[in-house]
């Protein structure tokens, strides 16, 4: 009944079109007989005549909407507005009655002038412009309102009104700056969908994940045997086992890590307990964001010490992921047997880490840039699995609250693991050392932080005392740090982050007195002077991100040291290419002859690589030492995988190391099955070396579907899990009743990650491999639904994974109807071009849609349910009307179900705000009031 009620809609508006056109034209036609024509009457602007319209160009809709009116002539368009939306450095002067700017480029100038009745413009095909203004221009309760045909002859580019659909349709041949800005955008945009959703997850609803006495744990084994003959080493044949196993006990989450060396021999046994919430809502007045005890990592101090592993045990309320120190942070975690890892900036390629055979790859002291710094570790697997572990660091403004006060606690037993099993493999002194910290943010801009710490180094016990203070001050951000070591001396630090535009910079001076030194302080250094940059150059349409450093060190003794670090990057397309020139010279102290060693200068160059080309992905990294009797190549690694089908790949690797002056050329092949993942790799050396190696990788962990055991070959111990249930949601309460059906082939997606979970003849699937403690929008792809009828009665589930836990979700799938209505402004008349949005009862958005011409309005595919509509906030407070529409105050206030799955409002009637300034509902926020320019394109893509 719709279709054809909507059809006749359509006919009616082509009627009434064809009437008014012939009324205007008869007229004039009878007139034209007569030997004198009057001219046109005067228009006016009326409540009749008002628009609302938006800006449309190919597939993107501009963020603002335009007020105009119907003329006696066509259409005319708000000139403010216009400006607004299109970023236009125009500026409107009411008092004098003028427009004075330039278009899209400097030289394409543009004037308005009311009082001399002219207007000029050199538009973007370089057409000048110039003739008197006449009837373009009208004058209207908002300001000056154009007539599109003189928008489209000044601007140089076409403005076609299609009133039908509420919309101005904008063309140009050429691509002009706010059509590239909008393009730029939309890349951000479909880069951003590869990354974790960030939008507001508080409005959805969360998995039950509380913490139970007891979880079966997830578990994965990795099991490697290998023989080799000749070369360096000799024959041998090894073998060896890892375990790592997580999952919760007595209301704590944990997890173990069991490794034996290459004879077998049990090694290492590592386990921790702990519990993280980025809420602060753990060990109740202390407000703790995370707890931990058995193998620990502990926090660094600004001057003192570093961070330390080993068994002990850890407090903190400070939010999870921020860094300890001013402009540096260290990034650790697990690293499984035969993995490597990349470590990116701010997508820049900066460091590269093998497997060392201790379970952890470790980054120190990276240097973070004022603004957002964003770190990517990307850990890649011998089977050929790519795991991706990113966090954010601001630095500046707001990095403490004021008022607030963070605070962390530690206590380690440096570098040994929980439970020993051979003595033979320490090969560092096992002491403990301990660490208390204090910050306070003192205002919006400055911030206060104490801390002590005591630890064995340098061949003794060492404590220290130390203070930090820092402030903001516009782009810059100053600490100044100093420390004292108990019976030994002290030491001052200047630091500096600053940005100018896009040229990102750091200097620091540190100055030590008497015999002070730590882990961050050489014994032997008098003072430092450091300067680092960060920026990004041109070359063609490259972006290349450059950085560079320069530091000169003074020792006690006289002795200078000098480092310059260069770094230039490149991404292009999918190669990611990064260089990096380390100079340092030494220049020796005291007078000649007085016994000192005579100065050096070391240069090296490291080149770091990772690109793929269709199923064949190259990563490599090369060390060359430039100068020096040892000069030339130091070391090479470069892999290479290529994807035969879903399921196997072959591997090759090129190894070379100077220190013994061997080449290894190492062959395999990779198959993964469903319950496991098996690899054989053959390799020779150039020293007459030959071996063969294999390894079976597979997980373990209980399964929510049948209530068994899950073998498979997904890491589940080292990322989080979630059993999906989906059903058809018959009454509409998001509740699975016993008789409602269960969903099969539905494909269940995690944030804006696509998956391979379709559900199963019981409706259930499982997601794997989700971020530990980052929350995270379970839901169904629609375009897997069968049934055009049924839509998901709500966008999805919010989980916070927790390693090796599963979490239980349930998706309901509703049938779903219409609502429609008539929406009319605060004098009674069709509003068109006006926002709505249908809120459900958990106050989230469920749909929008956009009043047409003639006010009608429709939600279609809404879910069973109860809800209430408003008006989107910009389009209500350009109206200067409240959003919540009469009768919809309640979340109850409007219900689609079964037997009333066409819901008819009627006449919905816009209220005006109360007390405003203006007499006119319709007016929009005044010059001064306008949002900045530099925020009014934000493309959305629409599928019309």
């Amino acid at each position: 009944m719709f279709f054809h009620r909507h059809r006749f809609r359509n006919v009616a508006a082509s009627i009434a079109a064809t009437l008014s056109a012939f009324a205007m034209i008869a007229p004039v036609s009878a007139q034209a007989q007569d030997a004198t024509v009057s001219p046109p009457p005067t228009w006016e602007a009326s409540e009749d005549d008002f628009l609302l319209l938006q800006l449309r160009i190919k597939q993107y809709k501009l963020t603002f909407d335009v007020r105009g009116y119907r003329t006696n002539q066509g259409v005319c368009l708000d000139l403010a507005d216009v400006i607004q939306s299109l970023d236009l450095p125009i500026r409107i002067d009411k008092k004098s009655r003028r427009a004075t700017g330039w278009l899209f480029a400097e030289d394409q100038s543009f004037t308005i002038d009311l009082d001399s009745d002219m207007v000029q413009s050199v538009n973007s095909s370089g057409s000048n412009a110039r003739g008197p203004i006449g009837d373009d221009i009208y004058q209207t309760p908002e300001g000056w309102c154009a007539d599109t045909k003189a928008l489209s002859q000044w601007f140089g580019i076409a403005f076609k009104p299609d009133l039908y659909n509420s919309i101005v349709l904008l063309e140009s041949e050429e691509s002009l700056p706010f059509m590239q800005a909008i393009e730029r955008r939309s890349r951000a945009a479909r880069l951003q969908k590869r990354r974790p959703a960030t939008f507001d997850l508080s409005k959805y609803p969360t998995a039950d994940m509380e913490y139970k006495p007891w979880r079966t744990p997830s578990v994965d084994i990795v099991a490697r045997a290998g023989t080799r003959t000749g070369g360096l080493g000799g024959d041998q044949t090894t073998a060896n086992v890892e375990i790592f196993a997580s999952g919760e006990a007595l209301g704590a989450s944990y997890n173990a890590r069991f490794a034996t060396d290459e004879t077998m021999r049990p090694q290492s046994l590592r386990l921790r307990a702990y519990r993280n919430d980025p809420q602060g809502e753990l060990l109740g007045p202390l407000k703790a964001t995370e707890v931990a005890v058995g193998d620990v990592e502990t926090l660094a101090g600004q001057l003192t010490g570093q961070t330390a592993i080993g068994r002990g045990a850890f407090v903190t309320n400070r939010p999870l992921g921020r860094p300890a120190r001013f402009s540096q942070t260290s990034l650790r975690g697990v690293l499984p047997t035969g993995w490597d890892a990349e470590l990116y900036r701010n997508g820049q390629l900066i460091a590269f880490q093998d497997d060392r055979g201790d379970g952890r790859y470790e980054f120190l002291d990276i240097d973070l840039f004022f603004g957002r710094n964003d770190l990517e570790v990307v850990l890649y697997g011998p089977q050929g699995q790519i795991r991706r572990e990113r966090s954010t660091i601001p630095v500046g403004l707001n990095q403490i609250e004021p008022g607030q006060t963070y605070y962390w606690a530690g206590v380690v037993q440096n570098d040994r693991d929980l439970i020993e099993l051979d003595d033979e493999a320490v090969t560092s002194p096992q002491r403990w050392r301990w660490g208390v910290g204090v910050e306070r943010g003192l205002d919006q801009r400055t911030s206060a932080a104490i801390g002590a710490q005591s630890l064995f180094f340098a061949g003794k016990r060492r404590t220290y005392a130390e203070g930090a203070l820092a402030r903001t001050i516009g782009s810059l951000q100053f600490e100044l740090a100093g420390a004292h070591e108990f019976g030994a001396g002290s030491v001052t630090e200047l630091n500096a982050l600053g940005r100018l535009g896009k040229f990102n910079f750091g200097a620091d001076v540190t100055v030590a007195f008497g015999n002070f030194q730590s882990e961050f302080v050489d014994g032997e250094i008098d003072h430092r002077v450091g300067f680092n940059f960060d920026t990004s150059l041109r070359l063609g349409r490259l972006a290349v991100p450059v950085q560079g450093s320069v530091s000169r060190l003074r020792l006690r003794d006289g002795s200078k040291v000098n480092q310059i670090l260069t770094t230039a990057s490149i991404t292009a397309g999918r190669l990611a290419l990064s260089a990096q020139i380390d100079h340092q010279s030494e220049v020796a102290g005291g007078a000649s002859g007085g016994g000192e060693g005579p100065g050096r200068d070391d240069t090296r160059f490291r080149l770091l690589a990772n690109t793929r080309f269709r199923d064949v992905r190259l990563r490599g990294n090369a060390t060359f030492l430039v100068d020096g009797p040892d000069a030339g190549l130091e070391t090479v690694d470069v892999r290479m995988d290529m994807d035969l089908d879903e399921r196997s790949e072959l591997q090759g690797q090129l190894e070379y190391a100077s220190v013994n002056d061997e080449f290894r050329l190492t062959a395999g092949y990779t198959r993964r099955f469903d319950q496991l993942s098996l690899r054989g790799n053959g390799f020779v050396t150039s020293l007459g070396g030959v071996g063969a190696n294999v390894q079976l990788a597979f997980s373990l962990g209980p399964d929510p579907v049948s209530g068994g055991v899950r073998v498979t070959q997904t890491k589940l111990a080292r990322s989080g899990q979630a059993a999906v249930t989906v059903f058809r949601d018959e009454d509409g309460d998001g509740q699975r009743d016993p008789d409602e059906e269960l969903l099969k082939d539905v494909l269940v997606e995690a944030g804006l990650r696509r998956t391979n979970a379709v559900t199963g003849e019981n409706g259930r699937t499982i997601v794997d491999d989700l971020n530990p403690f980052q929350p995270v929008l379970v839901g169904v792809d629609e375009s897997s639904l069968g049934d055009p009828f049924l839509a998901p009665a709500i966008k999805g589930v919010v989980v916070t994974p927790r390693p090796g836990v599963i979490a239980k979700i349930e998706l309901p799938i509703s049938p779903s109807g219409e609502i429609e209505g008539l929406l009319l402004n605060p004098s009674g008349l069709e509003q068109p071009g006006v926002k709505l949005e249908l809120i459900n009862k958990d106050g989230a958005v469920t749909a929008a849609t956009i009043s047409e011409f003639d006010g009608f309005f429709l939600f279609e595919r809404v879910p069973y349910g109860r809800y209430s509509l408003r008006v989107a906030e910009h389009a209500a407070k350009t109206l200067q009307v409240a959003p919540n529409l009469p009768g919809s105050e309640g979340a109850d206030s409007v219900e689609v179900k079964r037997g009333s799955d066409l819901v008819r409002l009627g006449a919905v009637k816009l209220t005006p705000l109360a007390n405003e300034m203006s007499n006119n509902p319709r007016d929009g926020p005044k010059e001064e009031e306008r949002p900045p320019k530099v925020a009014a394109i934000q493309p959305r893509e629409t599928s019309d």
